[in-house]
């Protein structure tokens, strides 16, 4: 016989939301130093009132050496890493370099939620690689 222990007696048995999006064509470029919406990185999931916990897998690359991309998840315009995001340093040019990045919302309100991956520059072109050889992942799924 199993037990499930969660803290409480309401265990909801329903299947977790989740979305997923793997690009595999189409490089996603930006000199914005503002946030920028990546194309066609959004997933639309309805939850319960539950957190998030959503990734993304992704290369990237910067024409200026030393230079920093910056990425977000925004969830019903709600930014999850704060207004500077998730950083990293390029100290190559135009080098690819693993940008991936995880997190776990707060407490959703029962409903659809848009989560979606927003990007910028501290200076340079920064550069989404996607292609059939490096694809860019986002994915979401409800926290039970």
């Amino acid at each position: 016989m199993s037990s499930i222990i969660r803290g409480d007696d309401n265990f909801d048995s329903t299947p977790p939301s989740f979305g997923r999006v793997v690009r595999t064509a189409g490089d996603v470029t930006t000199t914005s130093t503002s946030l920028v919406d990546v194309t066609g990185a959004s997933i639309t999931i309805t939850t319960g009132a539950n957190p998030v916990a959503y990734g993304v897998a992704q290369s990237s690359t910067n024409t200026t050496v030393g230079s920093d991309n910056f990425f977000n998840v925004d969830i019903d315009g709600v930014l999850q890493h704060g207004t500077g995001g998730v950083r990293y340093s390029l100290s190559s040019a135009s080098y690819g370099m693993m940008a991936s990045f995880s997190g776990m919302s707060a407490v959703l309100s029962a409903g659809s939620h848009t989560i979606k991956e927003k990007f910028r520059v501290g200076s340079g072109t920064g550069t989404i690689q996607a292609s059939a050889l490096i694809s860019h992942m986002i994915y979401a799924h409800e926290v039970k």
